[in-house]
């Protein structure tokens, strides 16, 4: 299951948000990590995650708004309930933990959105040495 791409799935209006904000101030995080701007991470399915995995990525971060403080009312609770189904789905494919992940980040927070990503590039360099946790 070896592949360099880090790919992070990013909630519209809060994570998204983190995104544009780290690249207004010029913050960099790893060249392997390619981020999708979803509008919702309440409204993706375990399989087109898991689509990442079976097409090369390395690992999977979900970013998505703090909970209750999701734009639709129902996606952080949602992101969760199929981040845990996707990641029953996981194990039983033999995807390690440790690829996948789910955290939040507020509109406008630049240096916590590079911080999970670099946090999440480290963990998964760790099971799979193709991952580069250098900043690009």
């Amino acid at each position: 299951m070896a592949g360099s791409r880090i790919i992070v799935y990013t909630c519209n209006w809060g994570a998204y948000s983190g995104l544009e904000t780290a690249g207004y101030r010029g913050l960099s995080y790893p060249a392997s990590v390619h981020p999708i701007r979803v509008m919702c991470l309440g409204r993706l399915h375990p399989g087109l995650i898991l689509k990442a995995f079976e097409l090369g990525a390395a690992g999977v971060l979900l970013l998505g708004c703090p909970p209750g403080e999701c734009h639709y009312g129902f996606g952080d609770k949602r992101a969760e309930e199929l981040f845990e189904e996707t990641v029953a789905l996981a194990r039983l494919l033999g995807i390690e933990e440790d690829r996948l992940r789910l955290d939040w980040v507020a509109a406008g927070e630049g240096q916590h959105f590079v911080d999970q990503v670099r946090q999440f590039v480290e963990r998964v360099a760790k099971v799979d040495e193709s991952v580069l946790p250098e900043a690009g």
